[in-house]
């Protein structure tokens, strides 16, 4: 499996790159943060995003994942939300590995 970031841990609103999952195929989709404990706020919602021709279907929030990850099984191309979550003072990312 590989792994790829998609969106570098910070605290700001920010959108992750695509993360395309061809038909076949399976992703995993996950949160990272950089603290040492692994802790990530799970109060803000962190929404995996299907992309399609109109607008961007909401599929789920991350932060009620269990151990913040979603497998999905393309084909398809994905985005995540990361809302502003400075108020928590945690960076936290976006990753997959397929």
């Amino acid at each position: 499996m590989t792994q790829n970031t998609a969106l570098a841990a910070a605290q700001t609103a920010a959108t992750s790159s695509d993360i395309p999952v061809a038909a076949g195929a399976t992703v995993t989709v996950y949160l990272f943060t950089d603290r040492a404990d692994g802790a990530i706020p799970t109060a803000p919602q962190y929404w995996v995003y299907l992309d399609t021709p109109s607008t961007d279907n909401k599929e789920v929030d991350l932060g009620k994942c269990a151990g913040y990850a979603f497998q999905f099984s393309g084909p398809g191309t994905l985005r995540v939300g990361r809302p502003d979550i400075s108020a928590y003072g945690v960076n936290v990312g976006v990753a997959y590995e397929n």
